[in-house]
């Protein structure tokens, strides 16, 4: 197993007695990882002490990306900085200060995407503390920017899926087959753009979009139908619930 596999199934540990699975999502953390390792290799110095690697690292990636883990930014930066001290260390490379990994959001980056700027730098007031402030201020600057949309779960009850759980924070949710949905389903039962959920004045809704197998909620169709928690969606066969969210203190900007 590398140390990136090792990285993410530590990460998905820590996750599990949350929200179970929560990056359901286009950007996964051994994404991430893989980027940081690029930045790490590629801007190597060579000094008479050996191997110097880059210790600032900063993420940017698409504000709608960031928003889906918003709660976990501060754990994940900090997971981060530990795999890349131990990759250094089994790389035999060294750092000239602290290891700081920081995570943005990125109005100019394309969804999906994710780009890291990373440097060689002297980090005389490194403070975790001080680092975390600067972290959950970012996160709820992304917060706000998306909308303020107080997070929700989908829990599969039934398919390939069942007990995963997908966190949702945004103000459109698009369910489907194809690959540029928000939550992908890949079941014959889902077709390519089967529902949306919608958020309005901090209330979500359903609404399907003219799928083959129709889509309903605790066995009435669904045609712009408010969501409450504990309500069954159905796309075709695949069962899900709408649930509250029960990890970390969520985060809203409307709270700050």
């Amino acid at each position: 197993m590398s140390a990136l596999d090792k990285f993410e199934r530590f990460f998905e540990g820590v996750m599990e007695g949350t929200v179970g699975r929560i990056f359901r999502s286009p950007i996964q953390p051994a994404e991430i990882g893989r980027r940081l390792e690029r930045a790490m290799e590629s801007s190597q110095v060579v000094s008479v002490d050996g191997i110097i690697v880059p210790n600032d690292y900063q993420v940017f990636m698409n504000p709608l990306d960031m928003v889906v883990f918003a709660e976990f930014v501060p754990i994940l930066c900090h997971q981060m900085e530990d795999w890349l001290i131990d990759l250094a260390d089994q790389r035999e490379y060294g750092f000239v200060d602290h290891v700081r990994v920081q995570i943005f959001g990125g109005e100019s980056i394309p969804r999906r995407a994710i780009h890291v700027d990373s440097s060689i730098s002297e980090l005389p007031d490194h403070d975790r503390v001080k680092q975390d402030e600067v972290q959950r201020t970012e996160v709820f600057r992304v917060v706000k920017s998306t909308g303020d949309v107080p997070p929700k779960l989908l829990r599969f009850t039934s398919g390939d899926n069942a007990g995963e759980t997908v966190i949702i924070r945004r103000g459109t949710i698009s369910i489907g087959r194809a690959l540029d949905n928000d939550v992908i389903i890949d079941s014959a039962e889902v077709s390519r753009h089967h529902a949306r959920i919608e958020v309005h004045n901090s209330e979500y809704e359903i609404i399907d979009l003219g799928s083959t197998n129709g889509t309903t909620v605790n066995g009435n169709p669904a045609n712009h139908t408010r969501l409450n928690h504990g309500d069954l969606i159905s796309l075709g066969t695949i069962a899900i619930e709408f649930l509250p969210y029960t990890g970390p203190g969520a985060v809203t900007a409307s709270a700050r």
